[in-house]
């Protein structure tokens, strides 16, 4: 199958991955490209033109290593540009019941897009049916071949910044490259890492990244919430370079050192200032970070809380991001003060095997994914049934 070039855009760095499925629906990775840069925190641009030259040298990079000329990206959209609305849509069939067919499905998503209110300076990236209602019974399989008078749905809608768009498309232009779909980052994410059975109620994925922390439900395969914290791993390294009044480099060295929960006794080590070297005591390193994380796993709960998430019922939550995982028994530490199960499955590969880089993975697997129906749809497909899969591929538009 014809390859895809993803760029995904960090709160930190800028990733294009060039690759294609291979084998037991592997993904096969031909080209990558990795860049530092400050480009956003909070929904606003820090740095345009570190963020243009980043876009330029990642893909420069992926085409290099892949001996391509990339033509066409598709392009994850950060939580903190993005909205997602939910509506409820039903359409009849008047007095008679009739068989539902793939039309049908394609006019309930266009009426709901149509019924929703659009937020101001934000453009439609996709909409995706959280489940179906036909006559009275919830599901969120595709009603097609279905007999009834009537059918209902809760549509997912998410927006994407005006701004965001129109920043990238500018870069893009400059090396006459197109989009070819948006991707919420954590819809890839989450679709990726969090297996569909775990998804048939709402589950929960939290991305700890550099500069922030990024939080979505998941229902099936459509997204119903979305948040972000303004703390990650920048910020632990912050408290340690203000604490201990030592370099910021120096103080993310000390903090890639640490490990959670650790009795560190009365072990020292020595840190770099702007003039000198000193020597820190483990347990005030321990002290800093491990109140950090404590501060952060109190904002995860409240806007878990303020989300509408049924802690009570513990529903399945998936841990990701290189601000926190990449830091040893970070994991643990979590699930303790969070008080919740919390699961790390970042799949293996043999390039970029790392936390920090899932965002990346799950954009590259959603686009291949709507690029080559499941074993489920072609199934399907060959009984004649088309399946929502390839329905929503109309639903994902630039």
């Amino acid at each position: 199958m014809k390859p895809t070039a993803v760029l995904d855009i960090g709160s930190s760095k800028v990733v294009c991955l060039y690759g294609s499925i291979a084998e037991r629906e592997g993904i096969l990775v031909n080209g990558v490209g990795v860049a530092s840069c400050e480009s956003y925190l909070d929904g606003e641009w820090i740095d345009k033109q570190g963020l243009h030259d980043a876009i330029i040298d990642v893909i420069q990079k992926a085409e290099q290593e892949a001996n391509v000329r990339i033509r066409e990206v598709a392009m994850t959209v950060p939580t903190s540009f993005s909205r997602v609305i939910l509506s409820d849509i039903t359409i009849s069939f008047g007095d008679r019941p009739r068989i539902v067919e793939e039309s049908d499905i394609e006019t309930l998503i266009s009426s709901a897009q149509k019924k929703v209110e659009w937020p101001v300076g934000m453009h439609l990236i996709n909409s995706t049916p959280v489940f179906f209602l036909v006559d009275g019974v919830s599901s969120v399989e595709s009603p097609i071949e279905t007999e009834t008078e009537e059918i209902s749905a809760l549509i997912s809608h998410i927006f994407v910044k005006n701004e965001f768009v129109e920043t990238i498309q500018d870069i893009l232009d400059d090396i006459n490259v197109e989009f070819s779909m948006f991707i919420g980052s954590m819809h890839g994410e989450a679709l990726m890492l969090i297996p569909e059975q775990e998804r048939v109620r709402p589950a929960v994925l939290i991305d700890v990244g550099y500069r922030q922390t990024d939080i979505c439900v998941i229902e099936g395969t459509a997204i119903t919430a979305l948040s972000s914290i303004p703390v990650g791993g920048y910020q632990f390294a912050s408290d340690l370079s203000f604490g201990l009044d030592v370099t910021r480099e120096s103080a993310e060295q000390a903090k890639r050192r640490f490990v959670f929960s650790l009795d560190y006794g009365d072990k020292t080590e020595i840190l770099r200032t702007e003039s000198e070297s000193k020597r820190v005591a483990n347990s005030t390193i321990a002290y800093i970070i491990e109140a950090r994380a404590s501060e952060l796993a109190d904002l995860i709960r409240e806007e878990l809380e303020r989300m509408d998430v049924n802690l009570t019922a513990r529903p399945v939550i998936y841990l990701s991001g290189g601000g926190i995982l990449m830091m040893r028994g970070s994991l643990e530490f979590l699930k303790k003060k969070l008080g919740l199960p919390i699961k790390r499955d970042m799949p293996w590969t043999p390039r970029l095997s790392s936390p920090n880089y899932c965002s990346a993975f799950g954009a590259l697997y959603f686009a291949l994914r709507f690029k080559q129906p499941s074993s489920d749809s072609a199934k399907a497909a060959d009984e004649g049934k088309p399946s929502l899969l390839n329905i929503l591929k109309n639903f994902f538009t630039k």
